[in-house]
């Protein structure tokens, strides 16, 4: 993932599980800044593929959540998110954190 800049909207975040995991019945992405406090957003497992930095994630294996607010990224620094899907109350899968940074 690329850098984003502060109070930017319009920008995805998004995890490739490359597996299907339309069965999800909730999807999180928690987006955590180097100070502050975590921030959880619905996330949406969307049905079309699309490329990033040359990678394809196929339909229904990725999530993808857009940015809506200037609150959404208000730090500036490092920040590090991951995705957490339900699937029923005993199997709650969460992917790894990957970093990025949000630039003034």
């Amino acid at each position: 993932m690329s850098d984003l800049n502060k109070g930017e909207i319009g920008q995805p975040l998004r995890i490739n599980f490359g597996e299907d995991i339309s069965n999800a019945t909730e999807a999180l992405i928690l987006s955590q800044p180097e100070i502050g406090t975590t921030k959880e957003f619905v996330a949406t497992i969307p049905a079309t593929p699309v490329t990033v930095n040359g990678t394809t994630f196929n339909a229904n294996e990725y999530v993808e959540y857009i940015t809506t607010s200037k609150e959404d990224q208000d730090y500036v620094g490092r920040w590090r998110y991951k995705a957490k899907l339900t699937f029923s109350s005993t199997d709650i899968r969460q992917s790894n954190y990957f970093k990025y940074r949000v630039l003034n």
